[in-house]
Protein backbone atom coordinates (compact mmCIF):
# COMPACT_ATOMS: atom_id res chain seq x y z
CA UNK A 1 0.00 0.00 0.00
CA UNK A 2 1.31 3.63 -0.63
CA UNK A 3 3.14 5.06 2.17
CA UNK A 4 6.76 6.81 2.87
CA UNK A 5 9.66 5.33 4.37
CA UNK A 6 11.92 7.83 6.31
CA UNK A 7 15.91 6.70 6.85
CA UNK A 8 18.45 7.35 8.47
CA UNK A 9 21.88 5.42 9.07
CA UNK A 10 20.86 2.42 10.86
CA UNK A 11 17.28 1.27 9.61
CA UNK A 12 15.34 -2.31 10.85
CA UNK A 13 12.86 -3.54 8.59
CA UNK A 14 10.41 -6.30 10.15
CA UNK A 15 7.74 -7.88 8.79
CA UNK A 16 5.65 -10.99 8.69
CA UNK A 17 6.52 -14.04 6.42
CA UNK A 18 4.45 -12.36 2.55
CA UNK A 19 4.61 -9.20 3.98
CA UNK A 20 6.31 -7.49 1.07
CA UNK A 21 9.86 -6.89 2.89
CA UNK A 22 11.61 -8.64 -0.10
CA UNK A 23 9.99 -6.99 -2.80
CA UNK A 24 10.33 -3.12 -0.55
CA UNK A 25 13.84 -3.76 -0.61
CA UNK A 26 14.12 -4.39 -4.47
CA UNK A 27 12.44 -0.63 -4.58
CA UNK A 28 14.99 0.31 -2.57
CA UNK A 29 18.01 -1.27 -4.34
CA UNK A 30 16.35 -0.48 -7.58
CA UNK A 31 18.45 2.55 -8.41
CA UNK A 32 21.51 0.29 -7.94
CA UNK A 33 20.05 -2.62 -9.36
CA UNK A 34 17.18 -2.34 -11.50
CA UNK A 35 16.94 -5.91 -12.41
CA UNK A 36 15.64 -7.39 -9.70
CA UNK A 37 12.10 -6.06 -10.36
CA UNK A 38 12.69 -7.40 -13.49
CA UNK A 39 13.51 -10.71 -12.02
CA UNK A 40 9.81 -11.05 -10.67
CA UNK A 41 7.28 -8.43 -12.95
CA UNK A 42 4.60 -6.68 -10.56
CA UNK A 43 3.20 -3.51 -11.40
CA UNK A 44 5.18 -1.33 -8.89
CA UNK A 45 6.25 2.67 -8.28
CA UNK A 46 7.99 4.46 -5.88
CA UNK A 47 9.92 8.01 -5.53
CA UNK A 48 13.09 8.12 -4.36
CA UNK A 49 14.55 11.56 -2.68
CA UNK A 50 18.55 12.09 -1.21
CA UNK A 51 20.62 15.06 -1.04
CA UNK A 52 23.27 15.41 -3.86
CA UNK A 53 23.97 17.91 -2.02
CA UNK A 54 20.25 19.84 -2.95
CA UNK A 55 17.36 17.88 -2.77
CA UNK A 56 16.78 14.91 -5.54
CA UNK A 57 13.83 13.03 -6.96
CA UNK A 58 13.91 9.81 -8.47
CA UNK A 59 10.24 8.79 -9.78
CA UNK A 60 10.59 4.35 -9.98
CA UNK A 61 7.51 2.95 -12.55
CA UNK A 62 7.61 -0.50 -13.19
CA UNK A 63 4.61 -2.27 -15.40
CA UNK A 64 5.50 -5.93 -15.64
CA UNK A 65 8.64 -5.86 -17.84
CA UNK A 66 8.42 -2.15 -18.58
CA UNK A 67 10.74 0.34 -16.48
CA UNK A 68 10.83 3.89 -16.64
CA UNK A 69 12.59 6.06 -14.59
CA UNK A 70 12.38 10.12 -14.29
CA UNK A 71 15.07 11.78 -12.06
CA UNK A 72 13.91 15.56 -11.42
CA UNK A 73 11.21 15.55 -13.73
CA UNK A 74 12.84 14.17 -16.82
CA UNK A 75 12.67 10.96 -18.29
CA UNK A 76 16.09 8.71 -18.41
CA UNK A 77 17.34 5.83 -19.62
CA UNK A 78 19.16 4.43 -17.40
CA UNK A 79 18.97 4.90 -13.64
CA UNK A 80 21.03 7.77 -11.63
CA UNK A 81 22.82 5.72 -9.17
CA UNK A 82 23.29 8.06 -6.87
CA UNK A 83 24.34 5.55 -4.24
CA UNK A 84 26.04 1.96 -4.40
CA UNK A 85 23.48 -0.70 -2.96
CA UNK A 86 25.67 -3.85 -1.40
CA UNK A 87 22.86 -6.43 -0.98
CA UNK A 88 23.31 -10.01 0.65
CA UNK A 89 20.37 -12.07 1.64
CA UNK A 90 19.89 -15.71 2.24
CA UNK A 91 20.87 -16.10 -1.73
CA UNK A 92 24.39 -15.14 -1.05
CA UNK A 93 25.28 -16.86 2.50
CA UNK A 94 22.92 -19.50 2.68
CA UNK A 95 24.96 -21.37 -0.35
CA UNK A 96 28.62 -19.34 0.73
CA UNK A 97 28.77 -18.98 4.36
CA UNK A 98 28.93 -22.56 5.22
CA UNK A 99 31.52 -24.25 2.37
CA UNK A 100 33.34 -21.11 1.81
CA UNK A 101 36.87 -20.48 4.43
CA UNK A 102 36.82 -17.63 5.89
CA UNK A 103 40.25 -17.94 6.61
CA UNK A 104 41.48 -17.39 2.92
CA UNK A 105 41.46 -14.49 0.58
CA UNK A 106 39.61 -16.86 -2.34
CA UNK A 107 36.82 -17.82 0.41
CA UNK A 108 36.45 -13.90 1.28
CA UNK A 109 36.81 -13.04 -2.30
CA UNK A 110 34.00 -15.42 -3.18
CA UNK A 111 31.51 -14.09 -0.10
CA UNK A 112 32.18 -10.39 -1.18
CA UNK A 113 31.65 -11.13 -4.60
CA UNK A 114 34.98 -8.96 -5.77
CA UNK A 115 38.76 -10.11 -6.99
CA UNK A 116 41.28 -11.24 -5.22
CA UNK A 117 43.13 -8.18 -4.58
CA UNK A 118 40.27 -6.46 -3.30
CA UNK A 119 39.57 -9.04 -1.10
CA UNK A 120 43.18 -9.08 0.45
CA UNK A 121 43.02 -5.33 1.03
CA UNK A 122 39.81 -5.65 2.99
CA UNK A 123 41.51 -8.36 5.01
CA UNK A 124 44.46 -6.19 5.33
CA UNK A 125 41.63 -3.14 7.13
CA UNK A 126 39.84 -5.14 9.32
CA UNK A 127 42.55 -4.51 12.51
CA UNK A 128 42.35 -1.22 11.40
CA UNK A 129 39.03 -0.58 10.83
CA UNK A 130 38.06 -3.08 13.87
CA UNK A 131 40.91 -2.07 16.64
CA UNK A 132 38.83 -3.17 19.23
CA UNK A 133 38.43 -6.63 17.78
CA UNK A 134 41.44 -7.83 16.50
CA UNK A 135 45.02 -7.24 16.78
CA UNK A 136 46.50 -8.32 13.32
CA UNK A 137 46.32 -9.68 10.25
CA UNK A 138 48.99 -12.48 8.32
CA UNK A 139 48.92 -13.64 4.93
CA UNK A 140 50.23 -17.11 4.67
CA UNK A 141 50.25 -17.30 0.09
CA UNK A 142 46.39 -17.14 0.15
CA UNK A 143 45.66 -18.34 3.77
CA UNK A 144 44.82 -15.45 6.55
CA UNK A 145 45.29 -16.03 10.34
CA UNK A 146 43.90 -12.58 12.21
CA UNK A 147 44.36 -12.69 15.91
CA UNK A 148 41.38 -11.25 17.66
CA UNK A 149 41.69 -9.62 21.19
CA UNK A 150 40.60 -12.01 23.74
CA UNK A 151 38.50 -9.39 25.64
CA UNK A 152 36.27 -8.49 22.40
CA UNK A 153 34.10 -10.90 22.76
CA UNK A 154 34.18 -11.62 26.46
CA UNK A 155 35.79 -14.84 26.13
CA UNK A 156 32.94 -16.77 23.94
CA UNK A 157 33.28 -18.81 20.95
CA UNK A 158 30.82 -16.87 18.17
CA UNK A 159 32.19 -19.24 15.22
CA UNK A 160 33.69 -18.68 11.95
CA UNK A 161 30.40 -17.28 10.71
CA UNK A 162 30.73 -14.37 12.44
CA UNK A 163 33.69 -13.36 10.76
CA UNK A 164 31.68 -13.08 7.38
CA UNK A 165 29.87 -10.03 8.78
CA UNK A 166 32.95 -8.14 10.08
CA UNK A 167 34.52 -8.49 5.87
CA UNK A 168 31.42 -7.27 5.46
CA UNK A 169 31.55 -4.12 7.31
CA UNK A 170 34.90 -3.35 6.34
CA UNK A 171 34.46 -3.87 2.91
CA UNK A 172 31.42 -1.40 2.84
CA UNK A 173 33.37 1.05 4.67
CA UNK A 174 36.02 1.26 2.70
CA UNK A 175 33.52 1.54 -0.08
CA UNK A 176 31.75 4.40 1.31
CA UNK A 177 34.50 6.16 1.34
CA UNK A 178 34.48 6.53 -2.79
CA UNK A 179 30.83 6.97 -2.83
CA UNK A 180 27.75 6.97 -1.26
CA UNK A 181 26.96 3.35 0.42
CA UNK A 182 24.04 1.57 1.14
CA UNK A 183 24.63 -1.79 2.89
CA UNK A 184 20.99 -3.73 2.48
CA UNK A 185 20.94 -7.25 4.76
CA UNK A 186 17.96 -9.60 3.51
CA UNK A 187 17.31 -11.67 7.21
CA UNK A 188 21.37 -11.94 7.83
CA UNK A 189 20.73 -13.35 11.18
CA UNK A 190 18.90 -16.63 10.71
CA UNK A 191 21.79 -18.69 11.15
CA UNK A 192 23.50 -17.18 14.37
CA UNK A 193 22.57 -17.66 17.73
CA UNK A 194 21.34 -15.02 20.13
CA UNK A 195 24.31 -13.84 21.16
CA UNK A 196 26.12 -13.83 17.86
CA UNK A 197 23.25 -11.56 17.09
CA UNK A 198 23.94 -9.28 19.57
CA UNK A 199 27.78 -8.93 18.30
CA UNK A 200 26.51 -8.49 14.95
CA UNK A 201 23.79 -6.01 15.30
CA UNK A 202 26.43 -4.01 18.03
CA UNK A 203 29.07 -4.31 15.33
CA UNK A 204 27.21 -1.72 12.61
CA UNK A 205 25.85 0.54 15.40
CA UNK A 206 29.96 1.72 15.92
CA UNK A 207 29.72 5.39 14.91
CA UNK A 208 32.82 5.40 13.24
CA UNK A 209 30.90 3.88 9.88
CA UNK A 210 29.70 5.88 6.87
CA UNK A 211 27.79 3.71 5.16
CA UNK A 212 24.14 3.15 5.65
CA UNK A 213 22.65 -0.31 6.34
CA UNK A 214 19.16 -1.28 6.30
CA UNK A 215 18.07 -4.63 7.86
CA UNK A 216 15.10 -6.59 7.42
CA UNK A 217 14.68 -9.20 10.09
CA UNK A 218 12.49 -11.63 12.03
CA UNK A 219 14.82 -12.18 14.79
CA UNK A 220 13.50 -10.93 18.51
CA UNK A 221 17.25 -9.76 18.85
CA UNK A 222 16.84 -7.36 16.45
CA UNK A 223 13.81 -6.27 17.65
CA UNK A 224 14.96 -5.80 20.87
CA UNK A 225 17.55 -3.30 20.06
CA UNK A 226 15.46 -0.56 17.93
CA UNK A 227 16.10 1.60 20.39
CA UNK A 228 19.87 1.37 19.67
CA UNK A 229 20.16 4.32 17.26
CA UNK A 230 18.40 1.87 14.87
CA UNK A 231 15.08 3.78 12.90
CA UNK A 232 12.49 0.75 12.62
CA UNK A 233 9.99 0.02 10.28
CA UNK A 234 7.28 -2.32 10.04
CA UNK A 235 5.27 -4.15 7.27
CA UNK A 236 1.96 -4.25 9.11
CA UNK A 237 -0.50 -6.99 6.96
CA UNK A 238 -4.42 -5.34 5.27
CA UNK A 239 -5.68 -7.60 4.14
CA UNK A 240 -4.33 -10.62 1.35
CA UNK A 241 -1.36 -9.94 -0.21
CA UNK A 242 -1.34 -5.71 0.67
CA UNK A 243 1.10 -4.21 3.70
CA UNK A 244 0.80 -0.89 5.37
CA UNK A 245 4.09 0.87 5.98
CA UNK A 246 4.16 1.91 9.32
CA UNK A 247 7.35 3.62 12.10
CA UNK A 248 4.46 4.61 13.95
CA UNK A 249 5.47 2.85 17.98
CA UNK A 250 2.02 2.02 18.67
CA UNK A 251 2.62 -0.97 15.13
CA UNK A 252 5.66 -1.69 16.06
CA UNK A 253 5.11 -2.73 19.69
CA UNK A 254 2.36 -4.79 18.28
CA UNK A 255 4.11 -6.69 15.74
CA UNK A 256 6.70 -7.11 18.89
CA UNK A 257 3.93 -8.85 21.10
CA UNK A 258 3.09 -11.21 18.51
Amino acid sequence: MPGTLQLSKLNLLFGMNDSGKTRLLHLLRSLSSPHLLMENPADLSCAITWFDPELRKALVDVRGRWLEYRVDGRRVALPPRPYRVLSFGPESYDRRIFRLKASSVPGVAEFLGVDSWTARTVIANMPILLPDVMSDVAFYGDDVKVSFRKEAFGGQELGPVVVWFYALAVFAELQARVEPTILVLDEPLVHLHAVAQRYVLKLFESTTWTFQIILAEHSLTAYERRHHGWSATVLVPEGEHQSRISQEDADLERIGGG
